[in-house]
């Protein structure tokens, strides 16, 4: 690992001097580091020039959302991701503080695994017939505006799956299977299977369950009943717009997967156990 692209989250407490610290190491470790614009003014440093050819390896400092945020900052890309949790513990960010440097210098010599994390393309109709495209690793949410009940038709490969009345719908991947979909009653998918997870958000009818599809399925959401002229859609919880009652959302997994690093032997079971509290 030559050169590393670091993002880091701002509010998080005491945030410049642990950044400023890990930067340093790096430098001392014959690392180039390269900074986005919100982490360069953090350091009170120029914005790097990024050369997206030169990076090695791309840093999330703060926790899931930040590298989330990367990860679509990023785009489609064969470089590896790792997330240092800076608060409380992460699924995707889960490199504790205090071993920050144990894990990076074993990365940096070669010393890792990786994770291939589906992730999803999506594509949006929006006003003026623009089609807005979305990348996500957790989930796309489509949801009502205020909180009002919405209702939405949904077909798989172009055959008519079920109608939804409901607060909205997620649809994930088994990366985010621990997100959103599983605070609304969605299944626990361990993130090395490829699936993509249908979960209503209090529907209406309690028939309605979540669903897990294949991998290699196509999924087309359009708005139906009266009275509803558009729903929100949100990528990881990051990025909204807004889709009108006559156009359409079409997901589908993602060509190339996200790469995360595993410094050590990290277990998705364990975090489980820790995050969920389970004895």
């Amino acid at each position: 690992m030559k050169t590393v692209y670091l993002k880091v989250n701002e509010t998080k407490p005491d945030i410049r001097k642990k950044t400023l610290s890990l930067v340093k190491w790096l430098q001392k470790a014959g690392v180039t580091v390269l900074l986005d614009a919100s982490s360069a003014k953090l350091l009170g440093r120029k914005t790097s020039k990024i050369q997206r050819s030169a990076i090695d390896l791309y840093i999330a400092f703060g926790g899931d959302g930040t590298l989330l945020s990367l990860v679509r900052q990023a785009g489609p890309t064969d470089v590896p991701f790792v997330g240092i949790n800076a608060g409380r513990l992460g699924f995707l960010a889960d490199i504790k503080l205090e071993k920050m440097r144990q894990a990076l210098a074993k990365i940096i010599k070669g010393r890792y695994d990786i994770d291939n994390r589906m992730a999803l393309e999506s594509e949006v109709e929006v006003y003026g017939g623009k089609i807005k495209k979305l990348r996500s690793l957790n989930d796309i949410v489509v949801s009502g505006i205020r909180g009002r009940l919405i209702t939405l038709d949904v077909h798989v490969n172009e055959e008519y799956l079920n109608t939804y009345r409901a607060d909205g719908i997620i649809i994930s991947t088994p990366t985010g299977s621990t997100a959103y979909s599983l605070s609304a009653g969605g299944p626990i998918v361990n993130p090395k299977l490829s699936g993509i997870i249908i979960t209503p958000v209090c529907p209406h009818t309690m028939s309605n369950r979540p669903i897990i599809l294949p991998p290699d399925s196509i999924l087309k959401v359009f708005v139906s009943g009266k009275g509803q002229k558009e729903v929100k859609i949100i990528a990881d919880g990051q990025v909204e717009c807004l889709m009108g009652n006559r156009n359409m959302l079409v997901v589908q997994k993602a060509i190339k997967p996200v790469k995360l690093i595993s410094p050590g032997r990290n277990s998705f079971y364990g975090i489980l156990r820790e995050k969920l509290n389970w004895r």
